[in-house]
Parts: structure tokens; C-alpha cells; sequence
């Protein structure tokens, strides 16, 4: 018995189990963060186009840039514990790999529902699934690196 968790402790000591272990913690907090962020991002729209009246475009726009601002506080802090100091230039970065996010998934709902003629909502969940892993890994190795 005494040698089975001696394995145990091994293994969860190794570096390289230890590395893919803070990733998924990482990958799983940046999905809370995504729906946090969804639902932020809906509720600024409903309340700029219901009680502002503001025309939908212009309150997506502005909807998507509380939501990203608020994403990038939850992210630096809470996923990535990012101690760094470049305030500006990681939020630069962040809004530049969001904005490339929301292009990614306007071409992928644009090609598999407008070309290909998949269902919209299917067409939405493949791209909001792409540009998920997109973020997650462009924000992680760039945005917050420590290097």
C-alpha cells in the first residue's frame, strides 16, 4: 500500500503532469470566465437596445467592448494569476485576439451557414467551440505570457 502512493506522489510531481493539470484548470476557469462573459454581453445589448434604444449595432458594439473589458480583468487576475504590470498593453492584446476571435466565428457561421447550409445555432456552437481554443491559447501563450 505504502508503495502505491509513493507512485501517486510521483506522478503528481511530475513537472510535465503538473504543466497539464494547470492547463486544464486554466482551460476550465477561461470557460467560466466565456460564460460569465455571455452573459454579460447579453444583458449590456438587452439593456442598450430595450431601455437605451440603441440601435442593435451600435449596442453591439459597445456590449462587446464591456464584455471584453470585464473578461480581461477575470482573466488576468483569476485564469492566468498574471502579476504582470503591462496593464495597457496586455488589455491591447486581449481586445486584438477578441476581435480576431469575433472575426474567426463570423467567417465560420458565414461558411457553414450561408454556404454550406448548416442549421445557424449548429453553425454557432462549432464556431463559439473554435474561437474558444482560439482565445485560450493565443491569451495564454501571448497575452499573459510571463516571458
Amino acid at each position: 500500500m505504502k508503495e502505491l502512493f509513493k507512485g501517486i506522489i510521483v506522478t503528481i510531481q511530475n513537472p510535465r503532469i503538473g504543466f497539464r493539470l494547470t492547463v486544464v484548470r486554466q482551460f476550465v476557469k477561461f470557460s467560466v470566465v466565456g460564460l460569465l462573459n455571455t452573459l454579460v454581453s447579453f444583458s449590456a445589448y438587452a439593456l442598450l437596445t430595450r431601455y437605451a434604444l440603441l440601435d442593435p449595432l451600435i449596442a453591439n458594439g459597445i456590449a462587446f467592448v464591456f464584455a471584453v473589458s470585464i473578461s480581461f480583468v477575470l482573466n488576468k487576475m483569476w485564469t492566468f494569476s498574471n502579476k504582470g504590470t503591462t496593464y495597457l498593453r496586455q488589455y491591447y492584446r486581449f481586445f486584438a485576439v477578441s476581435g480576431i476571435g469575433l472575426l474567426i466565428s463570423e467567417i465560420i457561421i458565414f461558411v457553414l451557414h450561408k454556404q454550406f447550409h448548416v442549421y445557424d445555432i449548429t453553425a454557432f456552437v462549432i464556431a463559439v467551440a473554435v474561437v474558444m481554443f482560439w482565445n485560450f491559447g493565443i491569451n495564454r501563450s501571448w497575452t499573459f505570457s510571463e516571458k
